[in-house]
């Protein structure tokens, strides 16, 4: 159990670096990282509500839609 707790930690923090790599943020300070990243996670729940919002709005239209027409 501890070797996979261990493994699923070292997934994350490779992929974590990865982020970090990527998006340049490694050579920011710290109060810098934790703004854009709260930033990132403030578009990205905005961006997923929107977006299920919009479909789950245009999946019940489409659906009285066929019913109307049948």
């Amino acid at each position: 159990m501890t070797n996979l707790i261990q493994n699923i930690k070292k997934f994350f923090t490779y992929w974590y670096l990865r982020y970090l790599l990527v998006t340049e943020l490694y050579m920011v300070e710290t109060w810098e990282k934790i703004v854009i990243q709260s930033i990132f996670v403030i578009i990205f729940g905005l961006y997923s509500y929107f977006n299920y919002s919009i479909l789950t709005h245009g999946v019940s239209h489409l659906g009285r839609t066929l019913q109307n027409t049948e």
